[in-house]
């Protein structure tokens, strides 16, 4: 090969060398960065507990904070007798079928034979009743409300007949109503709980003290002082307790099998806020016991109920790292607190990341999602650190990155 020619050659090769720098340089300068997705990680919880409440040694009972959340137990674990109790399931029973609206009467129950004989017995059983009439009418309201501040017995059974056809058929549907609730340990003999064989634990109780005042008529109808009916029946609340301290009586009532029973309802001030505890007491010996075990827990919660931080702000649920080697953790931007007798530790955070290419520090880049006793929580995630461009010489010497990159924003599959 003559030298002209090798000249040319070699100046043709270093051409096409200068143009493929070139090309490349310009692909490796402005192709799009790859996105990086985040990888999750086990938020950091804590686990707390307070000292537990002081609830009775005797009989059973129960505390909660909530329908769902688990209750703080006390005494036996064993069913027993629940007295008057039964009456507020009659109650929640009923209003499940026939609800009432706020403020309205709700149909009228017409009197009939059976349930003026549930009242005529009454006085010889030596039991709560309010009088009624054969052919006469009660609202359902008024009913319910003899049912509830009143206990009447004969009221309890009228409002059952009425609702479900007979006793047996209210027996079948409370118990459905109970399997629903997850209330396993409680089965009713009667609508009334004059039966010693209307059972149930202190737990279960506690809860449907909860579902009682998530019922607005019932929550109303335990704090009334005075019911006059249309047809000026006055009956007083016999069920209250201690407004003085703050203790909503739900039911109270004493039979020989069961002892003194209260269902409650207590406020407690945590930190800023006001928390409402639900609880039961069942099988207490006397009145007095009931009274100086009420006193006790009472003074018990301020210490036994507090604000737990289970993901504490800025604990690490993610990682980001970048083909060019940028690091950076998505972390909670805030906390989730419980308000309770005790908290987990953030078991099974739901973690959701989403892709990122560069993105400044504090960013928003995803949620965690944490089940409580009071519901879902979720926190945004954020970066703690920025996720910068890798810069030029990161890109003229990645072509395996920059590449591919470029090809898939031509073709659209990036």
């Amino acid at each position: 090969m003559a030298g002209g020619e090798r000249n040319r050659v070699v100046v043709a090769l270093v051409a096409v060398v200068i143009v493929v720098l070139v090309v490349y340089g310009a692909i490796a300068l402005l192709a799009p960065l790859p996105a990086t997705g985040g990888t999750t990680a086990t938020a950091e919880g804590t686990s707390t507990q307070t000292a537990p409440p002081a609830l009775p040694a005797a009989g059973s009972s129960g505390l909660t904070l909530s329908t769902t959340d688990a209750p703080m137990v006390g005494g036996s674990t064993e069913p027993l007798p629940i007295a008057a109790a039964a009456k507020v399931i009659t109650a929640l029973v009923v209003l499940e079928t026939h609800p009432l609206d706020v403020g309205r009467a709700g149909p009228a129950i017409p009197v009939t034979a059976d349930d003026f004989a549930s009242y005529a017995t009454s006085p010889a059983a030596g039991t709560r009743a309010i009088r009624v009439v054969t052919g006469d009418t009660w609202t359902e309201r008024e009913a319910l409300q003899a049912v509830l501040i009143a206990s009447s017995n004969n009221h309890a059974e009228m409002v059952a007949r009425w609702a479900f056809g007979s006793l047996d058929n209210y027996l079948t549907a409370a118990q459905q109503w109970l399997t629903a609730h997850e209330l396993t340990s409680i089965r009713l003999a009667d609508a009334t709980g004059l039966s010693d064989q209307s059972v149930g634990t202190g737990a279960d109780l506690a809860r449907v003290a909860a579902l009682a005042m998530a019922d607005p008529f019932i929550a109303e109808t335990v704090t009334t002082d005075q019911i006059i009916t249309t047809r000026g029946a006055a009956f007083e609340n016999t069920i209250a307790y201690d407004a003085v301290s703050g203790v909503v009586g739900i039911s109270r009532s004493y039979t020989d099998e069961a002892g003194v029973c209260l269902l409650f309802a207590l406020p407690v001030t945590v930190g800023e806020q006001v928390v409402t505890t639900y609880g039961a007491i069942i099988g207490e010996p006397s009145y007095d016991a009931l009274d100086s075990d009420i006193v006790a827990l009472a003074g018990s919660l301020p210490a036994s109920i507090a604000e737990h931080v289970i993901i504490a702000d800025g604990a690490v649920a993610g990682t980001y790292t970048t083909p060019w080697g940028s690091t950076a953790n998505a972390v909670s931007r805030d906390a989730i607190t419980v308000v309770g007798f005790t908290a987990a530790a953030g078991d099974g955070a739901q973690v959701v990341l989403k892709p990122i290419v560069t993105a400044a520090k504090g960013a928003k880049v995803g949620t965690l999602t944490l089940s409580t006793p009071g519901g879902e929580q979720s926190v945004t995630l954020v970066l703690d650190e920025a996720v910068r461009d890798p810069g030029p010489i990161w890109r003229l010497t990645s072509p395996g990155v920059v590449i591919p990159a470029f090809i898939a924003q031509l073709t659209g599959s990036g």
